[in-house]
């Protein structure tokens, strides 16, 4: 859990972005529908219509504040309710998880999103880190104000 406990960074009539708790990524987002739907397909016209706008407004908020290399936009479906996992990779992160991988090892993104849960897992957070994240969540909060 980040210090402040202010995760949410944008919220409108059907969807809810906020920063993952779970992960001590800078600018790792989770987009939720307010919608009781389990997949895109469960979405309302008006969520529907919404969607690609919010997710493009929170990519570009990323983009710019934490200048990743990429934003990997994901949706499992493991939990019953719809949400999307917006994770930067940054250039940092990506020769850590090379390094780490070993010789021959590819940038693979499902495969470095599951490593990075784990590496940074809020729960071994340091407290830098976590000040980190929450500077980083209140200048995309910021940011999405501003458009």
């Amino acid at each position: 859990m980040h210090p402040s406990g202010e995760c949410l960074v944008y919220e409108d009539t059907y969807f809810r972005a906020e920063h993952c708790v779970d992960c001590c990524v800078p600018g790792y987002l989770i987009l939720s529908a307010r919608d009781p739907a389990s997949s895109i397909a469960g979405l309302t016209a008006g969520a529907l219509q919404n969607l690609g706008p919010r997710l493009a407004l929170l990519v570009r908020a990323i983009e710019a504040v934490v200048r990743p290399e990429l934003v990997y936009c994901a949706q499992f479906g493991e939990v019953k309710a719809l949400h999307f996992h917006l994770f930067p990779r940054t250039a940092s992160m990506a020769a850590e998880f090379l390094a780490e991988a070993g010789k021959g090892a590819r940038l693979n993104g499902p495969i470095l999103l599951n490593w990075a849960r784990e590496r940074y897992a809020s729960l071994a957070a340091t407290a830098e880190e976590r000040a980190r994240v929450d500077e980083v969540t209140r200048a995309i909060r910021q940011y999405i104000r501003d458009r």
